[in-house]
């Protein structure tokens, strides 16, 4: 069954069919605990933080919101500027899936407490996204801005147009890839020290840096015909390096434009 909640930028409660609920919080019950649950959230103007706790409960999280207004920012005389309240926060529970919608037009900075086996996908589009200590499937995703999960563990498939990336991983689930991509930003990734790996390198205008010990191999060279008169070849190079950590195992990605790879070994 599917129940939705709602905040206004106003922090007034719209819509309440379950669960506790105070000003700019939201507290979605666990209905379901014989599995993980699942939290999708999506920001246009904001940032997105998820933080592990001992509980069972998710809890849902706004602030910063910035109110819509109409006409020129000067009142005319004799006149007042009436507020215009932002659509805020949507927060809807269907089958121990939660999913976390920002309408707020100025943006607002959500914060989500989630037990620590919970999957996340997380989609910010000017704004920052952060994890901490969560064990699961996380897909993250921000167009302008940084990616930083700490302490994580499980699957991560981490992607920014514009920004860095920085992960530490506790524990890497084999068997399932992760990947880390960014077009403008460095990525700097810790791994367990006894992680099983297979590493595909890139980074076009930077370098690739790590202190574990690994079997490298080096970019390929390719030939291709020009279509010339002359016949002659041309050689390229490919910049992808192929890597293992301890013998080979979980496939592991990292590709960036403009910065560099940063692989280290968790002390």
């Amino acid at each position: 069954m599917k129940r939705t909640f709602a905040l206004t930028g106003m922090m007034l409660a719209v819509c309440v069919l379950a669960g506790a609920q105070d000003a700019g919080r939201i507290v979605v019950p666990a209905r379901n605990s014989s599995r993980p649950r699942v939290v999708v959230a999506s920001s246009n103007n904001g940032s997105i933080t998820v933080k592990a706790y001992d509980g069972k409960e998710v809890i849902v999280e706004s602030g910063n919101g910035r109110s819509r207004t109409n006409g020129r920012n000067g009142a005319p005389d004799g006149m007042h500027r009436i507020d215009v309240p932002d659509h805020g926060l949507v927060v809807e529970d269907d089958d121990n899936t939660i999913t976390v919608q920002d309408h707020t037009p100025g943006g607002t900075h959500i914060t989500i407490t989630v037990p620590p086996d919970t999957s996340l996908k997380l989609e910010s589009h000017n704004g920052s996204i952060d994890a901490e200590g969560v064990h699961g499937e996380i897909d993250a995703e921000c167009h302008n801005g940084g990616i930083k999960l700490l302490n994580v563990s499980g699957v991560v498939l981490a992607d920014s147009h514009n920004g860095g990336i920085h992960v530490t991983m506790d524990r890497v689930d084999a068997g399932k890839p992760s990947a880390f991509s960014s077009v403008n930003g460095t990525i700097d990734v810790t791994l367990p020290a006894d992680v099983k790996a297979s590493l595909k390198m890139r980074s076009d205008k930077g370098s690739i840096y790590s202190d574990f010990d690994m079997n490298v191999t080096s970019g390929r060279a390719t030939t291709q015909k020009n279509n010339t008169a002359d016949g002659k070849f041309r050689v390229e190079f490919d910049r992808t390096v192929l890597a293992t950590i301890n013998g080979g195992g979980t496939d592991m990605t990292f590709t960036t434009v403009n910065g560099s790879v940063l692989i280290r070994k968790k002390k």
